[in-house]
């Protein structure tokens, strides 16, 4: 039988050990292996009740602070509900919450305080937040417990009318507004060696956990859960940070739930680099995977891995992931070098989504923002309710796009004069998918581009959709490869290609009765070039329109003249 004392040394041994091992540090043990590990202090010595009713704050906090000047340690929350405000982490120390144990947030507005410090950078806002993290080093949270925003209280109903059954499949679910701005529930900023493992958060008012402009954290076995009607309840956004490793988290929200960005008024490191997220599950009503809001640095290094984008099958349209992977860079800043593998995704309404472009805001700027180097492999998608696109805009393609071993059912019920649309540019205003409209292809959309790359790409639609699989307007530079699917219904090729230049179509064998399967049009095309395909289930393996140049087209390697 093991005492209460040796349970808290054994608490605070595997806390430490643990918290050292995730920051590359190697812990040495002694004889009694925990008497090495520092204090471990209990918030009900300083008085909390963990009733559920009774104001902890005090008390938790006079804990985290004793340990800290004692050299560190864990504070450890047993069982019980402590109503508190905002807990500033300090140095050195593990906030340690046992399974049953709850940090439930307080209901007075008054309770949030953030230091003066940090308040008098954030000018715009009253800067309230359930945990902070301010300039710390060797912080944690970890546990089987739970921390929960009582978002509840401070959510009202808003006055927008319920979507019309025609908007759903574009619409978002949020119908709610903040009373008081809480966000983000746990704000972790410019601290190095951050360990956040094993808890449960729920209930945020708004962004549910933000680490912004800190090094070396580590976020492992989080569970995030949020209503899925609720606006502004981002899951996890690491921001301008550095040496991120997330991984085994489950993620269910009303917003984005994993967001990087790259925005830090509180110092000088601004890009987000090396960032790593594997085996994670992830569900929202927004963004599942998303890259680059709030981009106004720099983005390089990142890896997407081994997780599964879902949303329940009962939930309504707008309840359902809008975007499953999501890279924009919409706020000058840029990226390159990201890599994205071994995803399985169901009832995301878009698979993928990229996109470049000037600004948020609608006044038009100077174009600063770039967009380069990604690679995603290894996805499969089910269920898929608009089309996918990969889009720059006029003079600014976003460069060395590769996409390989793809695979996605749609299940939107394509309309034959969606073929004619022909998506707005929207340089500037906020960037989301289906504000685009519905798309000409079924598949994928491809405007403004520089050396893209799609190899082993399968598209399915399971409605019979007249559209096209793919169309690429404007792409200099573009390898289209085993490029399988389902035919268009109605007679329509399965690839259109206007004004494309440097382009090779290769190791094609279409496996359905193709009734075109290559279309080119506009007369800036040049050098295409169609080598090593078995076209012969195609009625009309290829067309060229009037327009294009002679000499723009050769099918393997000899000139292809005629036009239609």
């Amino acid at each position: 039988m093991i005492d209460r004392r040796n349970m808290l040394k054994y608490v605070a041994g595997s806390g430490a050990l643990a918290a050292a091992s995730a920051f590359g540090q190697s812990p040495v043990a002694s004889g009694d292996d925990v008497k090495a590990v520092g204090e471990v202090l209990n918030p009900r010595s300083f008085g909390a009740k963990g009733d559920g009713k009774t104001k902890d704050k005090a008390a938790i906090q006079k804990a985290i602070d004793e340990c800290s000047k004692r050299g560190g340690g864990i504070v450890y929350l047993s069982p019980g509900v402590y109503v508190t405000g905002t807990i500033l982490l300090k140095n050195n120390v593990n906030l340690h919450l046992e399974a049953g144990a709850t940090i439930l947030g307080s209901p007075d507005p008054a309770d949030y305080t953030a230091p003066e410090e940090m308040q008098k950078i954030i000018t715009w806002a009253v800067a309230r937040h359930l945990i902070i993290g301010y300039k710390q080093t060797n912080i944690a949270l970890t546990g089987r417990g739970t921390v929960d925003g009582r978002s509840q209280t401070f959510m009202a109903p808003t006055k927008n009318p319920p979507p019309k059954p025609d908007d759903i499949w574009w619409r978002t679910a949020s119908n709610t507004d903040r009373t008081t701005r809480i966000s983000p529930m746990v704000m972790i900023v410019m601290c190095h060696d951050v360990l956040v493992e094993g808890l449960t958060l729920q209930n945020a008012v708004g962004w549910t956990m933000r680490p912004q402009g800190c090094n070396r954290v580590v976020i492992r076995g989080v569970k995030v859960r949020n209503p899925g009607n609720f606006q502004n309840t981002d899951g996890i956004d690491p921001t301008s940070c550095e040496d991120v490793m997330i991984s085994d988290c489950d993620i269910d929200t009303g917003d984005d739930a994993l967001c990087i960005k790259t925005d830090n008024p509180y110092g000088d490191n601004k890009t987000c680099r090396n960032v790593t997220v594997t085996n994670c599950i992830i569900s929202s009503a927004c963004s599942a995977f998303k890259i680059g809001s709030e981009g106004y640095h720099h983005f390089e290094n990142i890896t997407f891995s081994n997780s599964v984008i879902y949303s329940p099958e009962q939930r309504r349209d707008d309840y359902r992931i809008i975007e499953g992977i999501n890279i924009l860079m919409p706020d000058g800043g840029s990226i390159e070098g990201v890599t994205i593998s071994n995803i399985t995704m169901r009832n995301a309404r878009v698979p993928i989504w990229i996109r470049l472009q000037r600004n948020v805001g609608h006044e038009v700027k100077p174009m600063k923002a770039w967009l380069k180097s990604v690679m995603i492999s290894d996805v499969q998608a089910f269920g898929a309710h608009i089309s996918c696109s990969i889009m720059g805009i006029p003079g600014y393609p976003m460069e060395d796009i590769t996409l390989r071993n793809i695979r996605i059912q749609t299940d939107e019920p394509g309309e034959a004069k969606w073929l004619d649309n022909v998506p707005q540019e929207r340089e500037t205003g906020y960037p989301e998918a289906p504000l685009f409209g519905r798309m000409p292809a079924f598949g994928f959309y491809v405007r403004h581009a520089k050396n893209l790359h799609m190899s082993e790409i399968d598209l399915v639609s399971t409605r019979n959709d007249p559209r096209r699989m793919i169309q690429c307007e404007d792409v200099d530079g573009l390898s289209l490869r085993t490029i399988t699917g389902t035919p268009p219904s109605q007679g329509a090729e399965s690839i259109l290609l206007k004004n494309v230049t440097d382009v090779s179509i290769s190791g094609n064998y279409p496996t359905g009765r193709n009734h075109l399967f290559v279309k080119v049009q506009g007369e800036k095309c040049a050098e295409i070039a169609l080598f090593a395909n078995d076209l012969h289930r195609a009625k009309t393996p290829l067309q060229v329109s009037a327009e294009v140049p002679a000499g723009a087209i050769y099918v393997d390697g000899q000139p292809f003249t005629a036009r239609h």
